[in-house]
């Protein structure tokens, strides 16, 4: 092969990378933002990526390839990843002829861990390989490969997803995190349907993107799973994230182990549920998800004796006193299910004076509605062991939801009370504890049963057959 083709190869990759662009690069930087290919060098371990779609082939007006989005295969903490950046040095940080249905293909084929770095306005209007196959492409009707919405919807249960969104996220981008487990903010980002040159033309009022969907917005309403400061932190959170999901080989207890009969008061006096968490868990294991929404509840990883589990425990310290809502009930059953989908054990912490819903003036009231069947029916339907603890109260319908209905087969494998737990009058004889302990003997019981029940991963939703090219 003559020297000038080599030449011309590694000069169209050079265009791709960082170097090759300092006026893209320095515009990021002014922004405050890292480029897509900082994010992923920062994600993935040293030496470990593998990247494709830096060029796509060679046509008669040249190389074709695309800036700003970037895809790769690598390692984090020596664990196969698959991850893709977009940033908005290019045409918006538009998603068009990269290889990211490519790699949903082989998220499916070896369940690996996606993590998206969503900053962008969506798809492209114009991409370098033509509408047809731009479309074609979007379909997923080619050889080895998968659509993006696609394809989203088809890992969904099947691989942990994990977007990270740092930056304006509207229209596609929007929707890729949607379709994620998980999804990790930064402060002053947004994530919105339609961008505000949409809104403008639609309803003559100008925003900018942090006024038109603010993710502080979507922190208190339960739309993303951590709001954290800059991106250092969100690479960060995503990292030990994807860590959650995994075992370790063995656990330390947490040196608030020794303190754990004094995380409940013998009294009525609320107490902080995460005081029982971490004394309960592995030393700096607990990862907790969505905290400041639907706060009587908490959800989040943690390892016990180096196992992950996934831990449901209601919050005697919120206003409430812990008591079930609509929007902790749905909390509940998305966590279940999450956990359920990569065969993750459930502990569950219960203390809870009942079941509450919002009155026609927005208060709270108590009873039930149709949202309050949705954990007990998640439940019922997880094939991953749940542990209970009863810490304190546990009355009728809120206490399905945290442990599961009278059936064998939806009960905890292990259902213990400490000496402070109440039960209801029709609840007394209906489930009883498998035993009543001393709370510094608790962790040692459920790492014991752990032992016992090695993980399994289900075997999740298949993929259907796809069309050819």
């Amino acid at each position: 092969m003559e020297q000038d083709v080599i030449d011309q190869l590694y000069e169209a990759r050079g265009r791709a990378y960082d170097p090759g662009r300092p006026d893209a690069v320095a515009k990021v930087h002014a922004s405050g933002h890292l480029t897509a290919r900082e994010r992923v060098a920062a994600l993935l371990d040293p030496g470990s990526a593998i990247e494709l779609g830096v060029l796509q082939g060679k046509a008669e007006w040249g190389w074709v390839h695309t800036l700003g989005g970037v895809d790769f295969i690598g390692t984090v903490d020596g664990r196969p990843v698959i991850t893709s950046s977009t940033d908005y040095s290019d045409r918006g940080g538009g998603y068009g002829a990269g290889y990211l249905a490519r790699l949903f293909g082989l998220a499916q084929q070896n369940r690996w861990p996606v993590v998206l770095f969503v900053d962008g306005g969506g798809s492209r209007a114009q991409s370098l390989e033509g509408t047809g196959a731009k479309f074609a492409r979007l379909q997923g009707r080619y050889p080895g490969g998968t659509g993006f919405f696609e394809g989203l919807a088809a890992l969904a249960g099947w691989v942990p997803l994990i977007a990270v969104v740092s930056g304006p996220s509207f229209a596609g981008h929007a929707t890729l995190a949607a379709f994620c487990d998980a999804i990790i903010t930064t402060r002053g980002s947004s994530i919105g349907m339609g961008g505000p040159p949409m809104v403008e033309a639609a309803f003559n009022i100008k925003l900018t993107p942090t006024e038109l969907a603010p993710v502080e917005m979507h922190e208190r309403t339960g739309g993303i799973d951590l709001l954290v400061d800059d991106e250092p932190q969100a690479l960060a959170a995503a990292k030990r994230l994807l860590a959650c999901y995994y075992d370790e080989t063995s656990g330390e207890p947490s040196p608030a182990a020794a303190h754990i009969r004094e995380t409940v008061p013998g009294d009525s006096t609320p107490y902080d549920m995460h005081a029982a968490i971490e004394a309960l868990v592995d030393r700096d294991s607990f990862f907790e998800l969505r905290p400041n929404y639907a706060a009587a509840l908490i959800t989040g990883f943690a390892r016990m004796g180096g196992r992950a589990v996934g831990v449901i425990a209601n919050q005697p310290a919120a206003p409430n006193g812990g008591a079930i809502d609509e929007d902790g009930a749905g909390k509940i059953a998305r966590f279940v299910q999450q956990c359920d989908s990569q065969g993750i054990p459930l502990v569950s912490l219960v203390d809870t004076p009942g079941t509450t819903v919002r009155g026609a003036d927005g208060t709270p009231q108590p009873g039930v509605s149709r949202h309050h069947a949705r954990p007990v029916r998640a439940l019922h339907h997880r094939s991953v062991p749940l542990f209970s603890v009863q810490i304190g109260r546990a009355y009728g319908l809120a206490a399905a939801a945290m442990s599961g209905i009278g059936s064998a087969h939806t009960l905890p494998q292990l259902r213990l009370a400490w000496p402070t737990a109440e039960v209801g009058v029709r609840d007394r004889y209906s489930q009883g504890f498998d035993d009543v302990v001393d709370p510094a003997e608790t962790r040692d019981k459920i790492v014991a049963m752990l032992r016992l029940l090695p993980r399994t991963i289900p075997p999740g939703p298949k993929p259907r057959p796809r069309d050819s090219w």
